[in-house]
């Protein structure tokens, strides 16, 4: 990536950030590398590392032309079945910023042909009720 689009992502980051409120920690899905099948990143250990908090920032960085992402039922996370999506993201930047808006589990996977059954390109987010204090 070049300083430029380095630039942009930032740039998107803290107007999301400043919409969505200063109490929200964005979340780089893969840290540096971001969602990638080619890279040796255990997501299931990337999302166990975090504490996610309803308001956070889910942020997918891909190479738009390899990569998507979908979001699955339990089952479909577990078979890597993309099929029947709750909602599919694929934006032409490969950035997409996704909001935390209930507790629970959130499965993601990659919905390109055997990234996730091959690479194992798949993460669950969960957000715990008893991490959000509510007033």
């Amino acid at each position: 990536m070049d300083f430029g689009r380095e630039a942009v992502v930032l740039v998107l980051t803290a107007i999301t950030m400043a919409v969505l409120g200063a109490a929200s920690t964005v979340h780089t899905v893969g840290d540096i590398g971001g969602w990638n099948s080619d890279r040796d990143v255990d997501y299931y250990d990337w999302a166990a590392s975090r504490e996610f908090h309803i308001g956070d920032i889910i942020h997918f960085k891909y190479d738009p032309g390899f990569h998507n992402v979908v979001e699955v039922r339990r089952a479909d996370y577990h078979a890597c079945d993309a099929a029947n999506p709750i909602a599919t993201y694929s934006s032409p930047s490969g950035n997409d910023y996704i909001k935390i808006e209930r507790h629970g589990h959130y499965f993601f996977i990659c919905g390109c042909v055997d990234h996730c059954a091959l690479t194992n390109q798949k993460v669950d987010i969960r957000v715990p009720k008893d991490l959000d204090v509510i007033n």
